[in-house]
């Protein structure tokens, strides 16, 4: 018998929408990263669960590796975060931009533009 691996997936909810705020993180080191969650989960260990990814991988030279960090880490915090309901990792690598969305920020145009309207805000803050 083989175990299938069961993918991490966002939850979409249609009421209590008002509880659910959209927050985004910076972070400047390894490389810049932006971090952006829809959830009710208290997210007070955001900063552990991100940096504690970090600290356990050696970021690869290539942009496909890249890519899989920012892929791996979206799925760490659907995982770590079960009442999320979209999550955005943004990643600015050297010379290279990688997105990595889920949930409502892949599903839903309205949450896809504040998030990027956000993103915007924040690099030219």
């Amino acid at each position: 018998m083989s175990k299938e691996k069961t993918k991490a997936v966002p939850n979409t909810k249609l009421v209590g929408k008002e509880y659910s705020p959209l927050i985004m993180r910076r972070y400047s080191l390894p490389i810049l990263t932006f971090v952006a969650l829809i959830t009710d989960d208290n997210l007070d260990d955001l900063d552990d669960v991100v940096n504690g990814y970090f600290n356990s991988k050696e970021l690869p030279n290539s942009i496909q590796g890249m890519r899989d960090v920012a892929g791996i880490l979206s799925e760490v915090l659907i995982t770590h975060y079960p009442k999320t309901e979209g999550v955005a990792v943004i990643m600015q690598a050297d010379k290279c931009t990688i997105s990595s969305l889920a949930g409502d920020f892949m599903n839903a145009t309205p949450n896809r533009i504040e998030l990027y309207a956000l993103l915007n805000f924040a690099t030219n803050v």
